[in-house]
């Protein structure tokens, strides 16, 4: 029972822990490939896959859940996975169904073995009789449900049918195009100097957004206009390009994308005030996406329109009422926050075994409960 707990309460944290080892893993097998001048070229040998009811880990020193062999002999067992099972074990806890790198898979399996030593030597203290083991592995479980829901969600409603796909692309026609957009882009302030001049830049900045932007209704070349702009204002630098992308289409905010869709072919939008500065848009034209070219974002919409209809027929009539005495700082001149609990003892442990408050000051680090090569 321990040992599920901490199992369950591992895969929940090791997920986010698995991606960022997967994004911050470098290409070895780039690195691998560059060789010296001289070096002999050795041809690539073929990896053969691995059968399913393989061993993929072996772990020494733990038995096997029900095995007849007593924890004081523990030593002599070994637990075996196979690999259908490590995959099976990973799959559960893959909430964002992105693959895992295989250093990422390998720091997982090292970390899942000093797992079930922590959990073995739990038991053999008596940690799973504490009540607030009970209350752990409650919000563990809850918490494995709640998210396992989600994931249930998108499988279920991520795939829907082809009926639906067409009805869903012929009702939303003017979303399923690609946009040719230009853009004018002049700073509020000096990019090297920010602090310096910043209200005559601005207002030098706003009137020349101005100018521009007649000309540019009129049909003068965005990019020269673009270079003017950055010739004008003194900035020695490069200008930015002024085509933006046409897939991935960039994300406006709501207003801006009010009025780039009112456009036509040619027409330039007003001077649109944004955080980074006055910036002028241009349609240079429209071009519809068949029903093959649309279909990922199609199906991507309807499933995620789905899933937060689910969600929110689940949660909508559930509401938390909370005690503003206790949870807001300003009434009654605030709260204390809650003591942090002390660490799990089994139960008839006397106060002498409990730790000292005043072994170490208050903020100073605690120890880690895993060696630091597991995954967080």
């Amino acid at each position: 029972m321990f040992r599920n707990l901490l199992l369950t309460i591992f895969a929940l944290a090791a997920a986010p822990a698995l991606l960022q080892a997967q994004a911050g893993t470098p290409n070895t097998q780039a690195a691998a490939s560059i060789q010296t001048p001289h070096a002999p070229v050795v041809p690539p040998q073929t990896v053969q896959p691995v059968a399913p009811d393989a061993p993929v880990i072996t772990i020494h020193g733990i038995c096997p859940k029900g095995d007849a062999a007593t924890l004081e002999k523990s030593d002599s067992c070994s637990l075996v996975l196979t690999r259908a099972q490590f995959e099976n074990m990973v799959s559960s806890m893959n909430m964002t169904n992105q693959p895992y790198t295989p250093p990422a898979l390998r720091g997982f399996a090292s970390g899942y073995a000093t797992l079930l030593a922590l959990a073995e030597a739990g038991e053999k203290e008596g940690v799973d009789k504490d009540p607030r083991f009970q209350e752990l592995m409650q919000m563990a479980r809850t918490r494995a449900l709640a998210e396992s829901y989600r994931r249930h969600l998108q499988e279920k409603f991520g795939n829907p049918p082809q009926e639906e796909i067409e009805q869903y692309y012929q009702q939303n026609l003017s979303k399923f195009e690609q946009v040719r957009i230009e853009r004018i882009q002049i700073p509020k302030v000096n990019p090297k100097r920010p602090q310096e001049k910043r209200p005559e830049f601005e207002k030098k900045a706003r009137q020349l957004a101005t100018d521009l932007r007649e000309r540019a209704a009129h049909g003068e070349d965005m990019t020269s206009l673009q270079v003017e702009a950055y010739v004008s204002l003194g900035l020695a630098m490069q200008p930015p390009q002024t085509e933006l992308p046409v897939s991935p289409r960039p994300t406006f905010l709501p207003n801006i994308e009010q009025d780039i869709k009112a456009l036509k072919q040619g027409e330039v939008t007003k001077v649109e005030i944004e955080s980074s500065g006055f910036n002028i848009y241009k349609l240079r034209g429209r071009t519809p996406l068949t029903l093959d070219q649309a279909k990922p974002q199609i199906v991507r919409e309807i499933s995620q329109q789905k899933v937060d209809a689910a969600l929110q027929s689940a949660t909508s009539g559930v509401r938390p009422d909370l005690n503003e005495q206790y949870f807001n700082p300003r009434v009654n001149g605030g709260v204390q926050p809650p003591r942090q609990p002390a660490r799990m003892l089994p139960p008839g442990a006397g106060q002498a075994n409990r730790p000292s408050t005043s072994a170490a000051p208050s903020g100073a680090p605690v120890p880690a409960a895993t060696p630091s090569s597991s995954p967080k």
